[in-house]
């Protein structure tokens, strides 16, 4: 093949890649990476497009309390059917102030929902991330228990197949042949069923992350179990919490204010035709004349302070109830990560015990096989030693997947960066 050939198939091959559809990224690897699949999910997974579609409309309404500030301006223009009547046109604005302003509560309360909201996208965003993370580890933990459970099925098919050529020997009991058979039987059954819980992993994976699944495998992520000394700080729950007490705080201050007189200051501005015979011209601007004024109003309600009174009591007492939800969510927040940092160290030490132990269970594994090749130990203790490895295998993977996770759930909880990075 010319040089030539070559770069024109090179060409076409990264064209051809670059037209493959978001879900394909992988093919030319042939396996799903982590955090690719993390960015592909920020830009695929519903709850977290949900949560950015809401986070607009808060900002939305934000803005829309900026635009209550300006003054009402509109330009009119009008003509009667009947000729000998006048033209009318002008140019009219206004605005009004009042010592009880409600714009500007709306403005104030519609920024402290805007400032969580952020707090929410941002909660959100780390929150679809672990989720992607913990699915994935979960794929991961499921397929490493397939393949555990399959290298069983291949030692207790050596093990029958021994015990069946001694039994054909006269070397071994019926029993003993049954008794391989069962333990072979409950092989086929442990992997049948971590081959279904692997299927449902990958299923829960790639729903989450509304994406078709390729098939490909997973690569194991270069990740490691950090010895870190974790410090409690307020989650963005209680930071949100402590928002809303200051946006209740500015509603009882405006109830307050409705108990003083109702003062307002008024403006209106007008630039308009002076309605002269319908044979002038509109846009003769010279003919226009304009005029303003400026009100100054004062009032007292005498019967509608019994109705803002209780409006103020009920403000009041839904601002202490805030205050009792707050205290509690505070002291709730701290025993949740005394929680969890109990959790870390137990699962740390277990871990740890857990290494030991499948390090025991591999060695009797050896010893026991050399055993009952020579006639020395029976089957039945040979398959308690396998059923004692296997088990001490799958729980010390199942320990490391779930440390992993703990230490991004601890994370999370404190609202830092999700794997460094996100």
């Amino acid at each position: 093949m010319t040089l030539t050939k070559l770069k024109i198939l090179s060409i076409s091959a990264v064209l051809l890649c670059s037209f493959c559809p978001s879900n394909q990224i992988f093919a030319q690897d042939t396996k799903y990476d982590l955090y690719e699949l993390i960015e592909l999910g920020l830009q695929q997974a519903i709850p977290y497009q949900t949560e950015m579609l809401q986070n607009k409309n808060i900002h939305s309404l934000l803005l829309s309390t900026y635009l209550d500030f300006l003054p009402s301006a509109s330009v009119s223009a009008s003509r009667s059917l009947i000729d000998d009547q006048p033209k009318n046109a002008g140019f009219y604005l206004s605005k009004s102030i009042s010592l009880n302003e409600p714009t500007y509560f709306n403005w104030r309360r519609a920024n402290i929902d805007w400032q969580n909201a952020r707090l929410d996208i941002e909660e959100q965003r780390k929150t679809t991330v672990f989720e992607i993370f913990r699915r994935y580890i979960r794929v991961l933990e499921t397929g490493k228990r397939v393949e555990i459970q399959n290298s069983n099925l291949e030692i207790q098919e050596k093990i029958f197949e021994q015990v069946e050529l001694l039994f054909n020997q006269q070397q071994r009991a019926l029993i003993d042949l049954k008794q391989s058979e069962i333990a072979l039987i409950n092989a086929q059954i442990s992997l049948e069923n971590a081959d279904i819980q692997y299927r449902q992993a990958r299923e829960n994976l790639f729903l989450y992350l509304n994406v078709e699944d390729l098939g490909y495998d997973l690569k194991e992520p270069m990740l490691s179990i950090v010895e870190d000394e974790y410090e409690y700080k307020p989650p963005v729950s209680l930071i949100q919490a402590e928002n809303n007490l200051k946006k209740s705080s500015i509603s009882l201050w405006q109830t307050r204010l409705d108990f003083l007189p109702s003062l307002s200051v008024s403006y209106s501005y007008n630039y308009s035709y002076p309605g002269l015979p319908y044979s002038d011209d509109l846009f003769a601007f010279d003919k226009y004349r304009d005029s303003y004024t400026l009100f100054l109003n004062a009032s007292y309600s005498l019967f509608n302070q019994l109705q803002h009174r209780q409006v103020y009591y009920r403000n009041q007492r839904n601002l202490r109830v805030q205050q009792m939800q707050y205290d509690f969510l505070a002291n709730d927040k701290e025993r949740q990560f005394e929680q969890l940092k109990r959790e870390w160290e137990n699962e740390n030490k277990i871990y740890g015990l857990s290494e030991r132990r499948y390090e025991l269970a591999l060695d009797n594994l050896d010893m026991a096989q050399e055993m009952f090749n020579l006639g020395i130990m029976s089957l039945l203790e040979l398959d308690q030693v396998t059923s004692d490895y296997l088990e001490a295998e799958i729980d010390l993977s199942s320990r490391y997947y779930q440390l992993l996770i703990k230490q991004e759930e601890i994370n999370l909880f404190l609202s830092r960066r999700i794997l460094d990075r996100w």
